[in-house]
């Protein structure tokens, strides 16, 4: 993709950083019992809504990255890719958590089944990974999985998708049965979402652009004003019909926000400063994702131990801003030497596409 698409770049650092603010809330408030402004109310946990941005950006991004891409190679080349990019740093994250759960007899083998193989439904009810955020990867290798799948037999990909998950869908609503949880689950719909953008976007008015930011930021006005019930937990993935509600409450405006920042994009003009830290951001983001949690870990701890005595205000901030210092730092020197070892040399039957 020769384009580089700066607000989403900000979107998805806005929305790691969402996601590690709901979880410093829950630090301070649930594990610490401090009380903060975010309160007990639907803001508290408004943050996960970062959750349902990244996979509609997940989606589009990979639409327009494989636009006009087909075949067998191209399939490859694009899962290699995809595999080097999640995996090999989200494993090396979880080393932590793995080692103490093993001493700890604490590994089962669900837990190593979704940490490492990423299936999240041994049985009716998700089993999270050793590192508790990868459960969304579970979901992104599906959605990388299927679409190299659609790759390979041709053209048309999102048609396919569509089809076959739709299929899936229904039958989830109607037989409780794993591997329809998994394959068939709600928010599977948010990347389709993002393919449905990546589709139309650029044939939509640029007047687009505006209203449909401002509806997205009306609909998460309401579900704040309103509340959202039970869609930010795990009852979202378990069960079909909450999983639907939270496509509805918080996919579809994250569909609208992003398709907005999309349209209202000026690819044809140099990015200034704000543009370019928020495209560096973004690339840091998912650093920022996995490893919030182990800083999170950490920091607990100290606060526990009465090392560190602070408001609950202040564990929040403490927190997020430690959190996005460690993905930086992580980012820097740990992910992207890491990619840049596993990008060479590559498969040999990986090497047919002209994107590679």
């Amino acid at each position: 993709m020769g384009e580089r698409f700066h607000g989403v770049q900000a979107l998805r650092f806005a929305a790691a950083t969402a996601v590690v603010a709901a979880h410093a809330v829950d630090l301070a408030g649930t594990r610490l019992g401090l009380a903060t402004a975010f309160g007990a109310g639907p803001l508290a946990d408004f943050g996960a809504v970062g959750v349902d941005v990244f996979f509609v950006v997940s989606g589009f991004v990979i639409a327009t990255t494989t636009r006009g891409q087909a075949g067998v190679g191209a399939a490859g080349a694009f899962l290699w890719r995809r595999f080097r990019r999640v995996a090999p740093i989200y494993w090396l994250l979880s080393l932590p958590i793995l080692i103490g759960m093993a001493r700890g007899g604490t590994l089962a083998p669900d837990v190593a089944a979704a940490t490492f193989l990423f299936w999240p439904f041994s049985g009716l009810e998700m089993t999270f990974p050793a590192l508790g955020p990868g459960w969304t990867l579970c979901f992104e290798m599906l959605f990388y999985g299927a679409f190299g799948l659609a790759m390979a037999g041709g053209r048309r990909v999102g048609w396919k998708l569509a089809g076959v998950y739709g299929l899936l869908l229904i039958a989830g609503f109607f037989a409780a049965a794993p591997v329809l949880r998994f394959w068939g689950a709600p928010i599977v719909l948010e990347f389709l979402l993002g393919v449905a953008i990546a589709r139309v976007w650029r044939m939509a008015p640029r007047l687009l652009g505006p209203i449909a930011v401002g509806l997205a930021l009306a609909g998460f006005g309401l579900g704040l004003v309103f509340g959202y019930g039970r869609i930010d937990g795990v009852e979202a993935l378990n069960d079909p019909a909450t999983g639907m509600a939270r496509v509805l409450i918080w996919g579809l405006p994250a569909a609208l926000l992003v398709f907005g920042v999309v349209r209202m994009e000026r690819t044809d003009v140099a990015p200034g400063p704000l543009a370019r830290a928020a495209a560096f951001m973004g690339d840091a983001s998912y650093s920022i994702y996995l490893t919030h949690v182990l800083v999170i870990r950490a920091l607990g701890r100290a606060f526990e131990s009465g090392m560190v005595a602070l408001s609950g205000d202040a564990v929040v901030v403490l927190t997020i801003a430690a959190s996005l210092v460690a993905g930086v730092v992580v980012h820097l020197w740990v992910e992207r030497p890491l990619l840049r070892l596993m990008a060479s040399p590559r498969p040999r039957a990986l090497l047919h596409s002209p994107s590679s």
